[in-house]
């Protein structure tokens, strides 16, 4: 989720919950992996990061799909009609489909009309009702359960705290939020190690901390998603 450092306490509901309750849960869908090496080659933009996983609590939908990988079905719903969010639907294909992102684990997400997942821009109002319990407070993002909600507004004008460029902005907040959905927990350091890519697991629209903006996966959180040995969130 990317809200305000004191909204973390809230935020971490869902990590919390999931670790209690993970233990006693049915099994989580697990696959067989060819491993992720964490080269400087694998992708130009990171460098090895931190890769942590936390719990969820039940099992999780997929579909055929080759052996070493995982599918994940999910599709995108754009509440909201106005210039600025027209193409919603297509970035955040390409984002999930980018050989620099999350299919570098082992994944395969695929975008399909009767899927379990949901990806929603909408509007500040309706986010924070969608990620109740959690807080966003008009103004952030969250996964909760089967739903990605993404904030309409930070999609338009990203926040003062990213350095980057906007379409990259929106990559990061897709690949960031999704990536909670794939069982991935904000990293336990905003910011590793100055002048280097930011963990994409980090809280980069309201702290940098003197890390780079990046959209991407690190080294660290690929290989950490690449042993499947976490659940996806609960449906």
């Amino acid at each position: 989720m990317h809200g305000r450092r004191r909204a973390v306490v809230g935020l971490a509901v869902w990590a919390v919950t999931a670790a209690c309750s993970g233990d006693g849960g049915r099994p989580a869908a697990v696959a067989t992996t060819r491993g992720a090496a964490t080269t400087a080659a694998e992708v130009a933009t990171t460098t090895p990061g931190v890769g942590a996983t936390s719990a969820a609590v039940t099992a999780t939908p997929v579909t055929s799909s080759p052996p070493g990988t995982v599918e994940v079905a999910y599709r995108v719903e754009r509440r909201v009609d106005d210039a600025a969010t027209v193409g919603f639907e297509a970035l955040v294909e390409q984002t999930l489909a980018d050989p620099r992102g999350w299919t570098r684990a082992g994944f395969r997400l695929v975008r399909r009309d009767d899927a379990p997942y949901v990806i929603v821009l909408a509007e500040g109002s309706e986010v924070d009702r969608l990620c109740l319990p959690h807080d966003t407070y008009g103004e952030y993002s969250c996964q909760r359960s089967e739903t990605v909600a993404l904030n309409a507004e930070r999609w338009r004008e990203a926040t003062p705290k990213w350095t980057g460029d906007l379409t990259a902005y929106r990559q990061m907040l897709v690949n960031h939020e999704f990536g909670h959905l794939l069982g991935q927990p904000h990293p336990r350091t905003q910011c590793p190690r100055a002048g280097r890519p930011a963990p994409l697991m980090a809280q980069q629209s309201t702290e940098l901390d003197g890390c780079l903006p990046n959209p991407w996966p690190l080294g660290g959180e690929i290989a950490a998603a690449a042993r499947h040995d976490r659940p996806l969130a609960p449906l």
